[in-house]
């Protein structure tokens, strides 16, 4: 009996009882909806590696150069001028997989000789720092793999002054290949570069292994 009335009740509910369930129903149904859908923001996202990094980098390099004519005078002489040590610091942003840009401070050690009064000369010995501004183009290249030419120009300062190296413009230019390696971030690779020196007309050519890392 008490089943039957709660029936008839159902069917004979007042319209405002009706209206009350229904917001209850509705609110129930958008709560759920309102927990699920927080529940899926908070899923935590996978994030997507790059197999070879690209961006903002820095590279060192270090290996010998050798003065094709004497740095301090510009001739040649048929002479072959002692190698010495050759370094540098590039800082460089990539624009894609193909070309980039670059700040690079570089040094180096150079031998050859100096005149002297009387037609006498006197062996040289200096070390010059060069500022310079470039750019590089891959001609060829691969996911890893990448062969490059690149070019650049800036100022050359000799020290120490007695030397007599001078300072004046200096431009760079070359080409190398490079391979980014299976640990994320870091390239490895060779260059030959030749030099010049335009305060006292040297030329020079440079190989340099490079490390580079890429944020």
């Amino acid at each position: 009996m008490l089943e039957h009335f709660g029936k008839a009740r159902h069917l004979y509910m007042l319209p405002a009882e009706r209206c009350e369930v229904t917001r209850t129903r509705n609110f129930a149904l958008l709560l759920t909806f309102l927990l699920a859908l927080s529940a899926w923001a908070k899923e935590p996202k996978v994030q997507k590696f790059q197999e070879v990094e690209r961006g903002l980098w820095l590279r060192s390099t270090f290996g010998i150069g050798m003065s094709l004519t004497n740095p301090f005078e510009g001739n040649s002489d048929g002479e072959i001028w002692p190698p010495g040590a050759a370094l540098a610091l590039e800082a460089g942003l990539d624009f894609g997989q193909f070309a980039s840009v670059h700040f690079a401070v570089v040094g180096r050690h150079l031998s050859g000789k100096r005149s002297l009064p009387g037609g006498k000369h006197a062996p040289g010995d200096s070390d010059a720092v060069m500022v310079m501004l470039g750019a590089r183009f891959n001609l060829a290249t691969t996911k890893r793999l990448a062969w490059f030419i690149k070019a650049a120009a800036g100022y050359a300062f000799g020290y120490p002054d007695v030397a007599g190296l001078g300072s004046g413009l200096a431009v760079h230019g070359g080409t190398g290949i490079e391979y980014a390696t299976q640990l994320r971030h870091f390239f490895i690779g060779i260059e030959l570069c030749a030099e010049y020196l335009m305060s006292h007309d040297g030329l020079g050519l440079i190989i340099t292994p490079t490390l580079k890392y890429t944020f």
